[in-house]
């Protein structure tokens, strides 16, 4: 019999480009991953769990792997874990395989050392973005440096090698230049006109000052002046400088201050071209910055999820009985929405959800806050709203909403009410299950009376019309 855990290669056409290791143990998914890479020329490597994972990166290199979080044996997380520990395999970006986007698990998976979260079901397009994204960023980090570790030795060999130098300053793929203390470019390379936009480095040597035309900020670049005269030399010196055309470009300094022929200083350096890496690296944040957006809030209608009622609820309580403050919830949902849904589809149903979750939007103050608690039904929290008050909201969403026509960018024409329950506390519940469970039947009551209406907990119903 067939060993169902022996890793399969697949080599793509153009397979010298990146290696790529996918880790899950479902075929499914292996195969939905692959599909996706395979196209893009990545040889590729898979497993189907953390033991052949482990050996699999033990007898070869890769520059990424993709790793599911939840199998048997070892899970995601402890693989992670060993890889980072273990020198030959710790500066392999990782990137999670995860239908699991709760806060606890990203920051777990953070702190552990993986780069980034890829969540099932897997979009096409972003995951060939955020594989594309590490991969060129990891390149970059070993680019630079190799880059680092060659300019200590060519500094080193510098005078016993004056021809050699001369050479490799004309042909080097990093930008080489000096220039005065006042901002004369006195020459350059080939390679710091290309970084930079330009043709030839002729033309940045007849620019007779380079601090307005090649620094974005030139008081940047009298900063780094007064460094290099501090210090004598610079390593890693992280600049935004402007294009020929106008664009960024971030480039690293690696300068020292000199003196010429005439006991004139002179700065003389090596830049190495860091826009890729830093427009990687802010991809990267959007993309955390994203995933803890997407932990507490609902991603259809941008209000809070349930993950983040009932965390807050509880705080909630504590401070409002602390305070002996009250506090009220509306519980509503859309009247009649299956009506909708049947009559315009599920995709225009999404987004009359989405234009509702807008119109209780329009109507919250913070501290005041809307959550998607499920389907078509909304939870309005109002901290320090006692029962009258949060009836008084509640009537404003509900005139909010039948005052809106929704739909009207399909062409349609579409009017919706709700049916409101609410609930308060102290006066109706002591803890958040008990407060919801009353805000949701007050809510139930008003269904069986008629929809499109107030009613609040207890057996008092109030229909305002």
């Amino acid at each position: 019999m067939k060993n169902t855990n022996e890793p399969v290669t697949q080599t793509a056409e153009n397979n010298d480009k990146f290696k790529i290791l996918i880790v899950d143990d479902s075929a499914v998914n292996l195969e939905i991953v692959s599909c996706i890479l395979r196209k893009q020329g990545y040889e590729l490597a898979v497993a189907k769990d953390g033991a052949t994972a482990i050996s699999l990166t033990k007898s070869r290199r890769f520059d990424l792997i993709l790793l599911d979080i939840i199998m048997p044996g070892l899970d995601g997380f402890e693989v992670c874990g060993r890889l980072k520990q273990d020198a030959e395999t710790a500066d392999i970006p990782i990137l999670f395989l995860t239908s699991m986007t709760d806060s606890e698990c990203v920051v777990k998976g953070f702190n552990i050392g993986a780069m980034d979260y890829v969540v099932k079901p897997f979009n096409e397009a972003e995951l060939f973005a955020r594989v594309k994204t590490h991969l060129e960023l990891n390149r970059s980090r070993r680019e630079l440096k190799r880059i680092n570790e060659q300019l200590s030795i060519e500094i080193a060999e510098r005078k016993q090698a004056e021809k050699r130098y001369r050479d490799m300053y004309r042909n080097a793929l990093q930008g080489m230049f000096q220039s005065t203390l006042s901002g004369k470019v006195i020459r350059a390379n080939p390679a710091y006109a290309r970084i930079l936009g330009y043709r030839s480095p002729q033309e940045i040597v007849a620019i007779e000052n380079v601090s307005k035309a090649l620094y974005y900020y030139p008081e940047d670049r009298q900063k780094m002046i007064e460094l290099l005269i501090e210090r004598g030399m610079l390593t890693n010196y992280e600049m935004k400088m402007r294009r020929k055309d106008g664009e960024p470009a971030w480039v690293l300094f690696n300068v020292r201050l000199i003196n010429d022929e005439a006991n004139e200083p002179v700065i003389e350096g090596i830049v190495v071209d860091n826009t890729a890496r830093k427009l990687a690296e802010e991809e990267l944040r959007r993309s955390e910055e994203k995933f803890r957006y997407l932990a507490v809030h609902d991603n259809l209608t941008e209000l809070y999820n349930t993950r983040y009622l009932y965390h807050a609820l509880e705080a909630l309580f504590r401070i409002s009985a602390d305070a002996n403050s009250p506090f009220s919830l509306i519980f509503m949902d859309i009247d009649n929405f299956k009506r909708v849904v049947d009559t315009y589809g599920h995709l225009n149903g999404s987004q009359a959800i989405q234009e509702v979750a807008a119109t209780i939007r329009g109507t919250l103050v913070e501290p005041e806050y809307g959550v998607a608690y499920g389907g078509d039904e909304f939870v309005v929290v109002l901290p320090g709203y006692d029962k009258q008050q949060a009836i008084e909201k509640a009537e404003e969403i509900r005139r909010r909403m039948r005052e809106t026509v929704y739909l009207s960018n399909k062409g349609h024409h579409v009017r919706l009410s709700a049916s409101f329950g609410i609930s308060t506390y102290p006066d109706d519940a002591a803890n958040m299950t008990h407060l919801l469970t009353q805000a949701d039947r007050a809510m139930f009551k008003i269904k069986e009376k008629g929809k499109d209406a107030i009613g609040s907990s207890c057996e008092h119903i109030e229909n305002i019309n």
